[in-house]
């Protein structure tokens, strides 16, 4: 007897109804997404979501087989694929400004003037991206004996950190390496001015 209630049968045809609806404006595509019709659709939408939970909230829905649910879980998983579907509608079709790159910085390689010292000549190659030191190694340095080159092993891969860091001759004297650190401030110095930074 429940079966055949008035009240039933009314709301299984309202949510059928708007199941059908929802689908309907779910599967229609459009045309040009920067239209002002889209916001109307999205409003459509946004209503008949918003009213078919209060179909399927009513206690008499919730008495009915799972087997006539199927509209009303159709109807809430409809309306979400829809408004994701128009999102770009709301994008703006204006042209964009047109972009204007700057160069990129040019790499080269610079190496200074041989610095004389006391233990042997001492000679530095920077790298500069721009006007940015991005490397600096010793091209020469003492090695003529073996205490000079223990201490040049050193002392050179510290100076090179430091001018990175500095970037510029302007750095510190490694302690036990004192002609190196000098002949190696002379060498840079000679390299940047040659680069004309």
């Amino acid at each position: 007897m429940r079966k055949k209630h008035p009240f039933r049968h009314a709301l299984l045809a309202t949510v059928g109804t708007v199941s059908g609806i929802v689908l309907l404006l779910a599967l229609k595509p459009t045309t040009d997404p920067s239209t002002a019709r889209a916001d109307d659709i999205d409003a459509g939408v946004t209503a008949v979501a918003s009213a078919s939970p209060s179909h399927s909230a009513s206690p008499s829905a919730s008495a009915s087989p799972s087997k006539k649910q199927t509209p009303s879980s159709s109807t809430t998983s409809a309306a979400p694929s829809h408004t994701v579907s128009t999102a770009p509608a709301k994008t703006s079709s204006a042209p964009a400004a047109p972009k204007t790159t700057p160069a990129a910085p040019t790499t080269r390689s610079v190496t200074g003037a041989t610095a004389q010292t006391k233990y042997g000549p001492v000679q530095v190659r920077i790298t500069l991206t721009g006007s940015r030191i991005t490397g600096a190694s010793a091209v020469r340095s003492p090695d003529g004996t073996a205490r000079s080159r223990d201490i040049n092993s050193t002392a050179v891969p510290k100076l090179n950190q430091e001018t990175l860091e500095a970037q510029s001759a302007d750095i510190d004297t490694v302690s036990g390496a004192t002609y190196t650190s000098a002949g190696y401030k002379q060498s840079l110095q000679s390299a940047l001015d040659r680069a004309g930074v």
